[in-house]
């Protein structure tokens, strides 16, 4: 009860302004000077689809994330949205060590689009027009 007492004299108790709300932020390390900016999407192709055995596929993408040196830009941030026959799917990853990322939809044969939304989270400049920031497949 003594030793409660006394650590309770220590550290504030918790209040609302400890509490805060989730935000969209730029990547949680600096990455400026890391990077020669703008960075681009230098190479954005989908993968062959695999077969899931019930008359589904999986589509896989893969983008690669370059700086304007052409260097591989590791552990950015990128967001995508998917679109397939049955559904339009969003979401975020982060690039590999090879500044690599993928995204996958699971769905019937059809066509599947990728649309690059977003590099870095706003924490970088991104060029739109250095690279392809959309990609098209037919899966049969």
């Amino acid at each position: 009860m003594v030793l409660r007492r006394v650590l309770s004299r220590l550290r504030p108790a918790p209040d609302a302004r400890h509490v805060g709300t989730l935000e969209k932020v730029p990547d949680s390390h600096p990455k400026t000077g890391l990077f020669t900016e703008p960075v681009r999407i230098a190479d954005l192709r989908a993968r062959d689809p695999e077969d899931l055995g019930d008359g589904r596929r999986r589509v896989t993408f893969q983008a690669t994330v370059r700086d304007a040196e052409d260097r591989r830009c590791p552990d950015l941030s990128v967001e995508a949205e998917v679109t397939g026959p049955e559904r339009t799917g969003g979401g975020q990853s982060t690039t590999d060590l090879m500044g690599s990322v993928k995204v996958r939809m699971e769905g019937p044969p059809g066509t599947y689009r990728v649309r690059i939304v977003d590099v870095a989270a706003g924490g970088l400049a991104w060029d739109t027009t250095a690279g392809p920031d959309e990609y098209e497949t037919t899966v049969e």
